[in-house]
């Protein structure tokens, strides 16, 4: 096994692919529990049903395929992170690349959900998708450029 000292930017690094990792676990995790013991989730498909609601969309079944896309869609960022951490110690390239297609459906995701908020007129959900979907790059940056300011 190849060793992999940590550097500033290195930790920086891993840092970036600990909080995405972090981040689509619970996004996923909160999909599946909405109210128990210490764990006060939000019910997102309830939630889906009332925006669709909002613009005429009632079809239990169209908002669930909506559902289940998202769903599916953060498990596969989910996934991608979880791989990219757990190939970081081992084979740096194999981690970028995994921690790249993280980063891409995260785009693709924060991208999906503010076409939503737009047909939706989410505007405070716009700007908090809006504000994920920059970090999402800025967290490119720093786990691209911050190893090689050492």
């Amino acid at each position: 096994m190849k060793s992999i000292m940590l550097n500033k930017g290195k930790i920086i690094q891993l840092g970036t692919v600990v909080f995405w990792l972090l981040f689509w676990f619970f996004s996923v995790l909160d999909k599946f529990i909405t109210q128990k013991f210490l764990w006060v989730g939000k019910d997102f498909f309830d939630e889906f049903v009332e925006l669709f609601e909002s613009i005429g969309i009632s079809n239990i079944v169209v908002v669930g395929a909506f559902y289940w896309f998202v769903v599916a869609l953060e498990i596969v960022a989910f996934l991608f992170m979880f791989f990219a951490f757990l190939s970081y110690f081992k084979n740096q390239k194999k981690s970028e690349n995994f921690f790249f297609w993280g980063i891409f459906f995260s785009l693709f995701i924060f991208s999906f959900f503010m076409v939503g908020d737009q047909i939706f007129g989410e505007r405070e959900e716009l700007l908090e998708h809006t504000i994920y979907w920059v970090a999402v790059i800025v967290s490119w940056g720093a786990y691209k450029y911050f190893p090689k300011l050492d």
